[in-house]
């Protein structure tokens, strides 16, 4: 079988897709991939499992005229190969890919679409519902496969009528939980002495790109209101620095910059989550976010927002809790009520460990395995 995994950026397939890709390799397929290169935003990541790479001039905006280029390029490069089956992947990439892979679909191409998360969503602008929506919609029926990985998306596939030959829901990408795992007191200790970090220091980690959607401000005041009673609390953020300057501007006006570190893309995120007492995240939307998931496989307890994705993996008391969206009080609260009740990080800490086993790379591969078979793919 020939494959090719279609994506707007390089780091999208090295992130979340090589796990799948190798296992692809493994039953003895061809792999491809087409992509923008955006190895100087993250660099780093291992691709040595496709066979052959086409650079493709994607862009994000779907106003970019770039994206035309795009079609063409990705069109000739379809019709040429022979795929058994295009597997795309984020907005503008799928979007692409569907309509270059139109006449191939007709000579028995299948077309896979994964959507980490639609542009319309609860709470999405008016904008979003009427520039997305529809588009998702009508390309549904150059779909074989839509593959969803949360349920606020798999009901708007169903219940909205998109025309695609399956709609299955699949538990995100999968975290390799050999890697992202529990560490012992003696361990966490060695941690923090490795990176500097004082043993009584509550630590907080929010790994997520700089960026208006994951909403570090609203980590910022609830940090704001828990110094007041809690001198040692501290914030981690890892993740591309596009508003450093902005959020940096933010902590110095808060007067929190003894509480927050900024540190950039990093490499090493299963060591630093595993180094701090609770993960956190306020972000605005998600799809099956990847930072939470690592959080519940190294046993971390949970204070997130009330939103797609998130409320997918936390539940409200059992592993963590869930906050009103921009409700930093609640947050401080929270955050809080674990400061204060290590037995409830304890408690939660086991939940997440339980309830990680769905979100392996190994349930992953197995339901896509599935999917390709069902296919007539394998």
């Amino acid at each position: 079988m020939k494959v090719l995994f279609v994506a707007t950026v390089r780091s999208h397939i090295g992130q979340f897709h090589m796990p799948f890709i190798h296992e692809l390799k493994r039953l003895g397929c061809e792999v491809h991939a087409a992509f923008k290169d955006n190895s100087d935003e993250k660099p780093g990541l291992d691709l040595s499992g496709v066979d052959k790479i086409f650079e493709i001039p994607f862009s994000r905006s779907p106003y970019s005229a770039n994206n035309i280029a795009a079609y063409h390029k990705l069109k000739k490069i379809v019709d040429e190969n022979g795929y058994d089956v295009v597997h795309c992947h984020t907005p503008m990439g799928a979007v692409v890919a569907r309509l270059a892979a139109r006449n191939a679909r007709k000579k028995g191409t299948k077309v896979i679409y994964t959507a980490h998360g639609f542009h319309f969503f609860s709470g999405a602008s008016r904008v979003n519902w009427l520039l997305f929506y529809p588009v998702e919609k009508y390309l549904s029926k150059y779909t074989d496969c839509l593959i969803t990985i949360n349920q606020e998306d798999y009901d708007n596939a169903v219940h909205r009528g998109f025309k695609a030959g399956k709609i299955i829901k699949v538990n995100g990408v999968g975290v390799d939980i050999d890697k992202f795992c529990s560490v012992s007191v003696s361990q966490k200790a060695n941690l923090r002495t490795e990176y500097g970090y004082q043993q009584d220091d509550f630590i907080m980690i929010y790994p997520a790109n700089l960026t208006a959607g994951k909403n570090h401000i609203m980590l910022f005041n609830a940090v704001n209101e828990i110094r007041k009673n809690h001198k040692n609390i501290k914030l981690l953020c890892p993740g591309q620095t596009e508003l450093l300057d902005e959020l940096s501007l933010k902590v110095k006006e808060l007067g929190i910059s003894e509480h927050v570190e900024f540190l950039g893309y990093r490499r090493d995120i299963e060591k630093l989550a595993a180094l701090a007492d609770i993960s956190v995240s306020a972000s605005n939307r998600e799809g099956l976010p990847v930072n939470l998931i690592e959080a519940m496989a190294i046993g971390n307890a949970i204070v997130a927002t009330d939103v797609r994705g998130n409320r997918d993996l936390v539940k409200n008391g059992v592993n963590g809790f869930i906050v009103k969206l921009n409700d930093y009080k609640e947050m401080a609260d929270r955050i809080c009520e674990l400061m204060d009740n290590p037995q409830l990080i304890s408690d939660f800490r086991e939940k997440n460990l339980e309830m990680v086993k769905a979100y392996s790379v190994k349930s992953v591969i197995a339901d896509m395995t599935n999917i390709y078979k069902d296919l007539n793919l394998l």
